[in-house]
C-alpha cells in the first residue's frame, strides 16, 4: 500500500516534533543535573575545607563519608565532626577505629567498614532509630560537654569558620595561655580545648 501525500506530509511534520520533545527533554535532564550538583560539591568542598582545617591525613574520605550519609539518612557532619573529636580525623585511630566507637576498644577491617558499621547503627540500630540528632549524640556519648562540642564542630562544617580554630590555638599559644593538661591523644592542651568551645 502507498502512502499518500497527505500521510506522508503527516509523517514528516512528526519527526521534527519529535527531535524537539528529545531535544527538550535533554536539555530538562541537563538542567536538573546540573541543579542537582551545586549541592553535592558544596556539601564536598565544606568537608574537604574541614578536614583540612585540622591537618587530618590524607586520603580525606569525604565521598564515602557523604555516600554513608546518604544511604543511611544521617547528617552528612555528624561522622566526620565525631572523627575530628575523637581521633583528630584518624591521626590517633587504633584499628580503623576513628570514631571512637566502643570507647575504642572494638577495631574495624578497614576504614570503609568502620563508617559502614557505625553509620548503619546511627540510623538504624536499637539505641539511636527514630532518634533526633541531639538524641543520637546523647546515646553516643552521654557527656553534656561532648554533645555541645559535636554540636560546635558541626556548625563549623556550615559556617565557613573552620580556619578560626587552628588561628585560635595559635594566637591562645602566643598569648602563652597554654597550660596544658594531661598527656597522650586522649587530652588536649587547654588552648585547643577553648578553641573547640569559642569557636
Amino acid at each position: 500500500m502507498h502512502n499518500t501525500p497527505r500521510q506522508k506530509h503527516t509523517v514528516l511534520l512528526r519527526i521534527p516534533v519529535l527531535w524537539l520533545g528529545l531535544v527538550g527533554f535533554s536539555l530538562h535532564a541537563f538542567a536538573i543535573t546540573e541543579a542537582d550538583s551545586p549541592a553535592q560539591d558544596q556539601r564536598q568542598v565544606k568537608l574537604e575545607a574541614f578536614f583540612h582545617s585540622f591537618g587530618c591525613p590524607a586520603p580525606l574520605h569525604v565521598s564515602e563519608y557523604l555516600g554513608a550519609a546518604d544511604t543511611y539518612a544521617i547528617d552528612y557532619r555528624l561522622l566526620p565532626a565525631i572523627s575530628v573529636l575523637e581521633s583528630t580525623c584518624g591521626v590517633h585511630q587504633r584499628l580503623n577505629n576513628r570514631w571512637g566507637w566502643d570507647s575504642a576498644r572494638r577495631g574495624f577491617s578497614s576504614f570503609r567498614a568502620g563508617l559502614e558499621y557505625i553509620a548503619r547503627q546511627l540510623s538504624e540500630g536499637r539505641y539511636y532509630k527514630n532518634k533526633t540528632l541531639e538524641e543520637k549524640v546523647r546515646m553516643y556519648n552521654p557527656n553534656p560537654q561532648y554533645a555541645r562540642q559535636i554540636k560546635k564542630l558541626m556548625r563549623k562544617i556550615d559556617d565557613g569558620r573552620v580556619a578560626s580554630f587552628h588561628d585560635s590555638v595559635a594566637e591562645c599559644k602566643a598569648n602563652g595561655q597554654d597550660q596544658g593538661w594531661g598527656k597522650g591523644p586522649a587530652h588536649r592542651a587547654n588552648c585547643e580545648e577553648s578553641a573547640f568551645l569559642l569557636n
